[in-house]
């Protein structure tokens, strides 16, 4: 029987199922493995590397998969979007292109136009629509046929769906507002008032979004309107957006773990930090180290399916580790393996 793909992003819109948050959709039975995914990282402008990373759990062998020219735009993504029905990854680029591979051979199925600058992507969890983030708009594409559905001009960096997907939170970096958005028609019911969305994720009903600048991890409960705002030491008092590279704290990709009781974040300052659910409230941090040279800049970020561990980038050093998450001891390195955003996939067989 052929292996069944099963999406659990723990990166841009998390425990997003349909089902209620202790439903096991998300545990680690016999017989199931994870893929992780994630494109290699990219500047905001410019060429990109046109390579796309592949962890497969349990045993983390490591492969590359290219997609698009090094060098060039349409080598440049951020966030790659998974449709698990149909074992296909969609790889939005900065040239206004988004590549769609079979994760089942790594081969290429086709390519279509999207909205130039969109280097996010995320599937609808009905496989239905693809949608894709630039700086300036959403669009939602048909996975079926490639066809446009809509297009609106919110943009940002990071999107989230809730739990049943009745709502796809957009949110970015330079945004005063998150957009609440109808993703079945593209209408915007509200603006939410938190700012600076570096990353999101939904989890136990609350919405996180993290602040790259100013350490703040806040979370919304869309039925309360209740906002929740948990500072961190996750700071860097020169921190410049023109900068990021240099910045030696902030707060990079969010996850979730698998049983939602806490959201992680990686740390540019070399630290995983957890919240908790329940509260919400801050937990603390464990340090991340591979090395004596210097701190290790955290950014993409999975927990793995037991909920134990975590795979994340360590951006300077260019390499992917699996870390404790008890105590941020590096347990196996990845050379040559790295992404800004990992989107996790459950293969049960």
């Amino acid at each position: 029987m052929k292996p069944c793909l099963r999406l659990s992003s723990l990166a841009l819109f998390a425990l997003m199922a349909v089902a209620a948050p202790a439903a096991p959709a998300y545990a680690s039975p016999a017989g199931t493995s994870a893929l992780l995914v994630g494109a290699f990282p990219a500047p905001p402008m410019g060429g990109g590397p046109g390579k796309m990373a592949v962890v497969r759990w349990p045993g983390n062998a490591a492969h590359v998969v290219a997609f698009g020219q090094a060098g060039t735009p349409k080598g440049n993504s951020f966030f790659v979007g998974v449709n698990a029905q149909d074992h296909q990854v969609f790889i939005p680029s900065l040239a206004g292109t988004t590549n769609v591979i079979d994760l089942r051979t790594d081969k290429p199925v086709r390519q279509f136009k999207s909205i130039p600058g969109g280097r996010v992507a995320v599937v609808s969890p009905d496989h239905r629509l693809v949608f894709v983030l630039s700086g300036k708009a959403l669009a939602a594409y048909s996975t079926r046929d490639d066809a446009l559905r809509y297009e609106i001009s919110v943009g940002g960096n990071a999107l989230a769906f809730n739990a049943d997907a009745s709502h796809l939170y957009v949110g970015g970096n330079m945004d005063t507002a998150i957009a609440d958005i109808d993703p079945s028609t593209g209408h915007i019911l509200r603006r939410i008032p938190i700012g600076h969305s570096g990353d999101l994720v939904w989890a136990r009903g609350l919405l996180f979004s993290a602040d790259i600048q100013s350490g703040v991890m806040s979370a919304f409960n869309p039925v309360t309107n209740a906002i929740f705002s948990m500072p961190t030491a996750e700071v860097d008092p020169h921190f410049a957006y023109a900068k990021i590279p240099a910045a030696t704290a902030g707060f990079m990709q969010l996850a979730v773990s698998p049983d939602q009781n806490s959201v992680y974040a990686a740390g540019f300052s070399g630290h995983i930090l957890r919240f908790s659910t329940t509260g919400p409230r801050y937990l603390g941090e464990v340090k991340v180290a591979v090395g004596k040279a210097g701190p290790d800049k955290l950014s993409g970020l999975a927990v793995l399916p037991h909920g134990a561990e975590a795979i994340t980038t360590i951006e300077n050093r260019h390499e992917s580790v699996v870390v404790d998450l008890r105590n941020g001891q590096v347990l196996q390195r990845l050379p040559g393996i790295a992404s800004n955003r990992w989107v996790l996939a459950h293969e049960s067989e």
